[in-house]
């Protein structure tokens, strides 16, 4: 077994640091964000692990400060490479597929994965993990109004990241003071901000070429949003309240939503980007109940057919009921404010 590694408050590891949400955390761990709070632990050096080699689209004011490697979190000797010596290591990394094929990425990823940064931070002698989890662990058939922490993960598991998201998350918080690490989750609501690859950019495409005619539900089913930056915000005071002795005991093996307090309707947020890009929005609505049918006639096409269908019921659940959430723990034990 390798032996632990001495640590150094002064290094960082980000892995996934190359995609959307890593790359404003590492521009926001070297201090390239104007009047950062001084709540926010400084390192002077920072790692990215990633699959994909860093290429941030801003230059760090400081470049000698980051250093990166291209690996991946299957194989542990990258993780050992990239985390010896960290003081705090912040997992990103995560396989987000919400199709109906199977994917053996997820498990892969985002369980085993995730296991083996627990476990190589344990052997290597790292103190402090901070995992990005998702609202989406909570998800059930039911809906979600203003839910908070308390909520159980669901005894119906609605797709197959669900249930890594959920299995990955429970391994973190497993870990929580055992062997000298200390952990905590975040639990993003659906996040959006400048470069956002994922579900804006994804619809208007799909307006704009006309496969999606109607919008979904009657308009009135909430879905939370938050700005990248308020969840990097989350990450970075988690790490603040683990390094801190009074405030560890409350926020180790915890798990936060981290929101920003703005639940719109999902159709109604993307209203003014398809405005500014010149989209027409579709006038009519379909409701909840033919959706539905819809969905269930996707899935059973996808399983005679063996087809990629492009909306079933975990698309149902997200976007035509109410999928929203409290911040108020976050902000009592983090103290995240809205931004």
């Amino acid at each position: 077994m390798t032996q632990p590694t001495a640590s150094s408050p002064q290094k960082a590891v980000v892995i996934g640091g190359a995609g959307f949400l890593g790359q404003r955390l590492v521009a926001c761990l070297l201090g390239d964000v104007p009047n950062a709070p001084a709540g926010w632990p400084r390192f002077e050096n920072v790692h990215v692990l990633d699959t994909a080699p860093f290429a941030p689209r801003e230059a760090p004011s400081d470049s000698s400060r980051v250093t990166s490697s291209v690996g991946d979190i299957r194989k542990r000797d990258d993780l050992r490479r990239a985390m010896a010596g960290a003081h705090t290591v912040f997992h990103l990394a995560s396989i987000v597929d919400v199709g109906l094929t199977k994917n053996p990425l997820i498990d892969a990823v985002n369980v085993e994965g995730t296991r083996n940064v627990v476990e190589v931070a344990q052997e290597l002698g790292v103190p402090f993990l901070v995992y990005t989890s998702s609202e989406d662990v909570v998800l059930d058939t039911k809906g979600v109004t203003n839910g908070d922490e308390s909520l159980p993960y669901p005894s119906v598991i609605v797709h197959d990241y669900v249930r890594t998201k959920i299995a990955g998350e429970k391994i973190v918080r497993a870990a929580n003071g055992q062997r000298g690490l200390h952990t905590c989750c975040i639990r993003p609501v659906h996040v959006y901000g400048p470069h956002d690859p994922h579900a804006i950019k994804i619809t208007l495409t799909e307006i704009a070429r006309g496969k999606l005619p109607f919008l979904m539900g009657d308009g009135s089913a909430r879905f939370d949003v938050v700005y990248v930056d308020n969840v990097v915000h989350g990450h970075l005071l988690a790490a603040a309240k683990l390094h801190d002795e009074a405030t560890r005991a409350r926020v180790g093996g915890e798990a936060f939503f981290v929101g920003e307090g703005n639940a719109p309707n999902y159709f109604e947020f993307i209203r003014p980007y398809a405005a500014s890009r010149g989209i027409a929005m579709p006038k009519r609505r379909m409701p909840y109940g033919p959706l539905s049918v819809v969905a269930r006639g996707m899935e059973l096409a996808h399983r005679l057919l063996r087809v990629d269908v492009p909306f079933h019921r975990f698309h149902l659940y997200i976007l035509c009921r109410d999928f929203f959430f409290t911040n108020e723990k976050a902000e009592r034990e983090l103290g995240t404010a809205r931004g």
